[in-house]
């Protein structure tokens, strides 16, 4: 059997990067797939980091298998770690978001009058010791078959910066999850980083420059639509995030579907530029009842009801469009691609 040869651009949004999990669970699972390169941000990065490790040295099922031990022992590391948890009550109703935690509450107030430096000034921080422990850097760096790309903010100049194979390691992987309210900037080769969400949130073009396949894959995660308007400060504030968060994938999104136009009513020159296939999996509904503290719940039920979710929506579009992978069609289409196109 002849795999399609794609590419993974993945969102990040913290714990509810386990719908992803799930979605590159399935796709794995299909062995129809070949993932060439994966480009991923904060808990996309994880992800990103977790399917080439795991292709590397195992196939997919090696991928599968590092997927769920990553979930897995970083929820394990919350249970010991985190403020943040769910009552009882709450986790017996199936109500996820953290907003009746009184850890996340608390640090709310927190976060309101002291930045992470007056917080934590030894900048201690558990999950970066999990990060040097848990992936295997070197092999990561050394393959030439397996691509990955991490988006970080240089927090300095303000711009983007993509890690690639060479560069991976711990502080990397540290830095394009490091949200500035929460975490200091992390270090990498002499240089600051912040989460890498506010300006790729994933980045696509290191997939169209770099990797081979026409072939790309959207997972997202953030949002798109509310449905009502905002009124309540905490409402106003989420919804910009949200808009935040979305917005770099927009402008790119904007410039392939444009280029694309281009290309196929014949006014670029054949070759001149490259024809990219753009594919996205998400499922609004999984998250419509989720606000954004839900993203620092790690509860492994929770865990596993959006990874479930995530599998049930790359199964649909699994059957509903695996024959449009490598038929130079969108699977994005008119309709879906007036969230990005004004």
């Amino acid at each position: 059997m002849q795999k399609k040869k794609v590419a993974l651009a993945l969102q990040g949004g913290g714990a509810h990067g386990a719908f992803a999990w799930g979605v590159a669970d399935r796709l794995l699972e299909d062995g129809r797939f070949d993932i060439e390169g994966v480009s991923g941000t904060s808990a996309g990065g994880m992800n990103a980091a977790a399917i080439v490790q795991g292709l590397i040295k195992g196939g997919t099922e090696g991928a599968r298998a590092t997927l769920k031990d990553y979930w897995r022992s970083m929820s394990e590391l919350s249970k010991k770690i985190s403020p943040f948890s769910l009552n009882p009550m709450d986790k017996a109703n199936k109500y996820y978001n953290l907003d009746h935690s009184l850890g996340f509450l608390m640090m709310g107030m927190l976060k309101e009058k002291l930045s992470p430096y007056e917080m934590n000034p030894s900048n201690k921080n558990p999950f970066g010791d999990f990060l040097k422990g848990f992936f295997d850097y070197s092999a990561i760096r050394d393959s030439q078959d397996r691509r990955i790309f991490l988006g970080t903010t240089h927090v300095k100049s303000g711009r983007i910066k993509i890690f690639t194979n060479k560069d991976i390691c711990s502080d990397v992987l540290l830095a394009s999850a490091c949200l500035p309210s929460m975490f200091q900037a992390v270090q990498v080769d002499g240089e600051y980083y912040w989460d890498g969400g506010f300006i790729a949130n994933p980045a696509i073009y290191p997939l169209i420059n770099e990797c081979s396949t026409s072939d790309i894959i959207v997972i997202q995660l953030t949002k798109t639509y509310c449905d009502e308007i905002p009124k309540t400060k905490g409402g106003i504030s989420e919804r910009l995030t949200e808009i935040t968060l979305n917005g770099c994938i927009v402008h790119e999104m904007r410039a392939i579907y444009f280029i694309t136009k281009l290309i196929d009513a014949g006014h670029i020159k054949e070759g001149a530029l490259k024809r990219v296939n753009m594919h996205m999996i998400k499922n609004e509904d999984a998250f419509k009842n989720l606000n954004l503290s839900s993203a620092l719940n790690t509860d492994w039920d929770f865990l596993m009801m959006l990874h479930n979710e995530g599998r049930k929506a790359a199964d649909k579009w699994i059957n509903d469009h695996y024959d449009d992978v490598g038929s130079k069609t969108h699977t994005i289409d008119e309709g879906m691609f007036k969230d990005f196109v004004s």
